[in-house]
């Protein structure tokens, strides 16, 4: 009989040419099979070293899901609970406008429902490396409004004094709206530690990593590059509407934002992890964490599109072809990052690549389809399709910024709508989006397409937009010039 992954090698290769990508490794566990681990590319394509199976990436955003992890490992040991109000590990967490009577609890940090908007924290939290690293641009950064002379954030006190100093408003009261958060998790990563009495690190490995047989992960580079193979970094080098990608040897850094998205691993072993969400918490016979903590962390608690929800650190869809689906996927300098798990089925996969902003989610989408007998091009994330639409798109246009260095501007064109798109990290220009129904539309990059949905206030005027996961606000022209001074406009 034919495996139905037969194909995949193909499709993968054929994907990662589109998206000039250098290297990346999947991995899959398959009900009556083998592990399955495939490597394409190069790790380092300047020395022709190739990918393999064992190959050493990060994994960026997918972190959140260890911390959750952790999170719910104190609460099993009465340390904690998620309904505590963060200021009661955190009293001098101070954020403007926060309310007492409704405190921001730990459970909003881990659904990214705090409202805390999107800030510049972790180009500050990175500041060190960033200096020294090649493809970062400063006069780039200060037009978005981050100050590449910014004094680095080191340390969980000054996450907490920034936070609770810088100016800037709430999108909403706590559990209101889900909004992209890494300040969030950072502040999980202080709770952890505060709580455990024990560095957020090292609990980490002693309460996840280890039970799970995870040797090779760490979120130290000092012991990943003892590591015999370890990835060469790849950051896009944009040149107009085309790019390439660059190699560095600089690895991001920040003690005070481990907890978003610092951990580094190799396929193998997020296999092991994976087990976690196919057996209510156990990894090869051992129990890492209890069935009801993998419950918890996999329930839908707060909605992000039309049938997909945030859990605790997981992207949860409780109806992807009758299955529970989980997931998350995660990008940072040179890093693409995918997990997923079917867990009726037994079925999960990682993809991770050493270039950032390539599809791994559409690549790990295809082997978990072709395992499910599903339709191949179904995402993770359903994008509604576009539809005719008499109604005027001027009223979405405008300027739509935030403090983490998004800048869109939309002009209204018929019956759609253009981007600009432009930030610290990535650009576009002269962008397409077709309305897709009351408020969305669907923009179409590099052979991907995602939703943008716009916000109204309670007057019915088009307040923000949900972009990238992030409530991005509505800005008049005007405020460009503060950015241009590398001050945070959110």
């Amino acid at each position: 009989m034919r495996d139905r992954l037969d194909d995949l090698d193909a499709q993968i290769r054929r994907g990662m040419a589109r998206a000039k990508t250098p290297g990346a490794t999947l991995g899959l566990l398959r009900p009556g099979h083998a592990p399955l681990v495939r490597a394409y590319g190069f790790r380092d394509r300047e020395h022709r070293l190739p990918a393999t199976p064992r190959t050493m990436y990060g994994i960026a955003s997918v972190t959140k899901s260890f911390t959750a992890l952790a999170v719910l490992r104190l609460c099993e040991e009465g340390r904690l609970r998620v309904s505590d109000p963060a200021t009661r590990h955190l009293p001098e967490l101070r954020l403007p406008g926060a309310n007492p009577r409704h405190p921001i609890r730990i459970q909003h940090f881990l659904t990214h429902s705090s409202g805390i908007p999107p800030l510049p924290t972790i180009y500050y939290t990175t500041m060190r490396n960033g200096r020294r690293d090649p493809p970062y641009d400063p006069r780039r950064a200060r037009r978005v409004g981050i100050d590449p002379g910014h004094a680095p954030i080191d340390t969980y006190e000054g996450l907490l004094e920034f936070l609770s100093k810088e100016k800037y408003a709430l999108l909403g009261p706590p559990g209101a709206q889900f909004s992209y958060s890494n300040e969030g998790f950072g502040l999980l990563g202080a709770i952890v530690e505060r709580v455990s009495g024990r560095s957020f690190e090292s609990f980490v490995e002693e309460a996840i990593l280890r039970p799970a047989g995870m040797r090779a992960t760490t979120f130290d580079t000092g012991i990943l590059f003892r590591q015999p193979e370890v990835t060469t970094l790849y950051s896009p080098k944009w040149n107009g509407r085309r790019h390439g990608f660059v190699p560095s040897d600089e690895w991001w850094e920040d003690s005070s934002m481990r907890a978003a998205g610092s951990l580094r691993t190799n396929v193998p072993d997020l296999l092991r992890y994976l087990e976690i969400f196919l057996t209510g918490g156990r990894v090869g016979g051992g129990r890492v964490v209890s069935r009801a903590s993998v419950a918890e962390m996999t329930r839908p608690r707060v909605p992000i599109s039309a049938g997909v929800h945030y859990g605790y650190g997981v992207l949860v869809r409780p109806d992807y072809y009758g299955n529970l689906l989980v997931a998350h996927s995660g990008g940072l300098k040179g890093v693409s990052s995918m997990i997923a798990a079917v867990p009726r089925k037994g079925i999960a996969g990682a993809l991770l690549s050493n270039a950032e902003g390539v599809p791994a989610d559409r690549w790990l989408a295809t082997a978990v389809n072709l395992s499910l007998g599903v339709p191949t091009e179904a995402d993770f994330e359903e994008v509604p399709p576009a539809v005719r639409s008499h109604a005027s798109p001027q009223e979405f246009a405008g300027w739509y910024c935030s403090g983490e260095g998004i800048w869109a501007e939309f002009r209204a064109r018929r019956d759609a709508l253009r981007l600009d798109f432009r930030g610290i990290e990535s650009i576009g220009k002269n962008l397409l989006l077709r309305p897709a129904g009351h408020d969305v539309f669907v923009l179409r990059r590099k052979g991907e397409k995602s939703a943008v949905r716009f916000l109204r206030d309670r007057s019915g005027r088009v307040r923000s937009v949900f972009l990238g996961w992030r409530v991005v606000r509505r800005r008049a022209r005007s405020e460009l010039s503060r950015a241009a001074q590398g001050r945070m406009v959110w």
